[in-house]
């Protein structure tokens, strides 16, 4: 690493603290800024998932009890301003051969002054690393606009429905609003058919 870029850093969900939480608020509402939407709907949003839902629930448990909760990387200026962040969660999908546990990637993001700069590569890269050391089979992700960057880290499209059928009314549609569905490594053992997120998109 180049000592002079800043080092990233590590949280698991649940253990963030107050003051990071907001600070990763403050930099998804910067970096991906939505007509209406105002900070504290960022905040609402994603309470739940990284410290808690107010009410003593903790973090939100992914579908089986072996998914582990959200690991959050993340890179800060010398004044504490995040800069970016990507994270990743466990989740455990239904596929046509069965149960497979992959990386789910979400929470992309970094300040617009900063792109170009390759913090977000640094940031992708540390995210995938339990697949590169072999302690997943693959990461899935959804994008709207970004397939080419993440095509020239190593990942490809696919072209599998995904569903989700622990969804309020049983319904069968992707639940991701993005275009492009994608597994990092583009060489990975991917399974054809139906992929059951069983879970909400991420």
């Amino acid at each position: 690493m180049n000592p002079k870029e800043p080092l990233i850093e590590t949280w698991t969900a649940g253990q963030m603290s107050e003051a990071d939480f907001l600070a990763s608020c403050v930099l998804h509402h910067a970096a991906f800024p939505k007509p209406g939407r105002t900070l504290d709907d960022v905040i609402a949003k994603k309470r739940r998932v990284w410290i808690g839902d107010g009410r003593g629930g903790g973090v939100v448990p992914g579908p089986l009890a072996s998914d582990a909760p959200p690991v959050r990387f993340a890179v800060r200026d010398t004044a504490g301003r995040w800069l970016g962040n990507a994270a990743v969660l466990t989740r455990t999908i239904q596929t046509s051969r069965g149960p497979l546990t992959v990386l789910g990637l979400m929470d992309v993001a970094t300040l617009p002054e900063t792109r170009g700069q390759g913090l977000g590569v640094r940031l992708v890269r540390a995210a995938w690393s339990a697949v590169d050391d072999g302690q997943a089979a693959a990461c899935l992700l959804k994008t709207s606009g970004a397939r080419r960057f993440y095509e020239k880290l190593g990942a490809r499209v696919i072209d599998n429905p995904l569903i989700d059928s622990t969804a309020e009314g049983g319904v069968d549609c992707d639940p991701f609003g993005d275009s492009d569905a994608m597994i990092y490594p583009a060489d990975a053992d991917w399974p054809d058919g139906e992929i059951d997120l069983r879970g909400p998109a991420f």
